[in-house]
């Protein structure tokens, strides 16, 4: 890269430096391919001026520029400009990039390509596509649209000029909205992963996330499983027979809501009394499960008819349709068998005054949770397995977990196991002395 410096005057030791600089850079001999040095007056006594046209005089010797007067003209003008900026130290990211898409239009006539934040999240989206369930994908979507209207007109600045700051403020406006911790982190967790896709491309060398700290998540709503007696009441409240399966299967199966919705009697083995399959969450990464059939699910699936001989015919199909239907959620009317059952929901994720949930929405900010719910039966069969005394690798083989972490959220201690275990410990007797 070319330099500038002052010669002593008349080439003596002790002379003293002349008023001009010169520019002193390398160029490639074409006969032997070395490097030789040169160097060559700038005719200029400003160092700022010295160095945009040493720049500019390397870039000939090199053949980088163009003959043309016009461009060279051109050329010169924008080296000068940015010669300025680095006396007055106001070079930033924007302004070299301004002035790299301003030289590649002088030389090549063509607009350097501007990757934008809001280009980037579009292109990081399509490159999931490939990768995600239509879950995931769903979630993907959902935050990058939040972020992006958040943003509003600065989405369409460069992708570096994120700040950690404007991350940090991200991360307070999530949690503004009432939205709890642990998905506030989901939100950041997505935005880093966009960022970290950036640094892999070389688009930048910086991701202003990784510096944000996470926010806390002791507000987040923990889901707690079901007992045994409170299975059983919601299986007697099922208001079908479907119903009555679904209910059978996801507490002996620990399938999520939609897998045992869309479960297929290709799936089921009535014979070797396996349910092999692969959930929908896992599908992209071509991940299956298989579980035995309990006892229970087994007299279920043994009497339950089957209105298609087709394979791909549905076990639970009204279940299956009504997932299918983008107007009918499901998961909206399992709260309706707790009620007829008598089987709490436990906590909301925020009071809710004289139980109205409705105005509690209007009056708050995000969704209210509750700790239990359809969801609850997964967390009902991984911990009756641990209560049972399943080994940990054997119960994430069956859930489908693939970490420690994740799986310790569903595991957890039957509650009349602990009251046993405090039972066993022998009693303190006052001793006569």
């Amino acid at each position: 890269m070319a330099s500038v410096f002052k010669r002593k005057a008349g080439g003596k030791a002790d002379g003293k430096k002349s008023a001009i600089y010169t520019a002193q850079f390398y160029i490639t001999n074409p006969d032997t391919g070395e490097l030789e040095k040169v160097w060559k007056s700038t005719g200029e006594t400003n160092k700022s001026k010295a160095l945009a046209k040493a720049v500019e005089m390397e870039r000939l010797a090199q053949g980088a520029m163009p003959a043309d007067d016009s461009k060279q003209e051109q050329m010169k003008s924008l080296y000068s400009q940015l010669g300025q900026e680095m006396a007055r130290e106001t070079i930033t990211s924007v302004s070299l990039r301004k002035f790299f898409s301003s030289m590649m239009r002088i030389l090549t006539g063509e607009e350097m390509e501007i990757v934008t934040i809001k280009s980037w999240c579009s292109e990081w989206l399509a490159r999931k596509e490939r990768e995600s369930s239509k879950a995931t994908m769903a979630r993907y979507k959902g935050h990058v649209k939040a972020f992006i209207a958040w943003m509003g007109d600065n989405a369409a600045k460069p992708l570096e000029t994120l700040t950690t700051g404007d991350v940090e403020r991200w991360k307070r406006h999530l949690l503004d909205q009432g939205i709890a911790g642990k998905t506030a982190l989901s939100y950041l967790k997505d935005l880093g992963q966009i960022y970290r896709y950036a640094i892999r491309e070389g688009l930048i060398a910086f991701s202003p996330v990784g510096a944000v700290a996470a926010p806390s998540t002791d507000d987040s709503q923990e889901r707690k499983p079901f007992t045994s007696e409170e299975v059983s009441k919601l299986i007697a409240a099922a208001p079908s027979e479907q119903w009555r399966g679904m209910i059978l299967a996801a507490a002996f199966t620990g399938l999520r809501l939609g897998d045992v919705a869309r479960l297929k009697w290709s799936s089921v083995n009535l014979e070797t009394k396996m349910i092999e399959l692969m959930p929908a969450k896992t599908k992209r990464k071509k991940k299956t499960v298989s579980i035995p059939i309990h006892p229970d699910l087994l007299a279920y699936l043994s009497a339950a008819p089957v209105a298609d001989d087709s394979p791909d015919a549905y076990v639970f199909p009204d279940m299956a349709r009504l997932k299918e239907n983008a107007g009918s959620k499901l998961s909206d009317r399992f709260p309706e068998i707790m009620k007829a059952a008598g089987v709490s929901r436990g906590k909301a994720s925020r009071e809710i005054p004289d139980g109205d949930e409705e105005a509690a929405k209007t009056k708050g900010k995000g969704r209210i949770t509750y700790e239990r719910g359809f969801h609850s039966l997964r967390h009902t069969f991984t911990t009756w397995l641990r209560t049972a005394g399943v080994s940990e690798e054997d119960r994430m083989s069956l859930t489908g977990h693939s970490t420690r972490d994740t799986h310790a959220i569903y595991s957890h201690t039957d509650e009349k196991v602990l009251r046993d275990a405090v039972g066993k410990l022998s009693t303190l007797k006052d001793k006569k002395k």
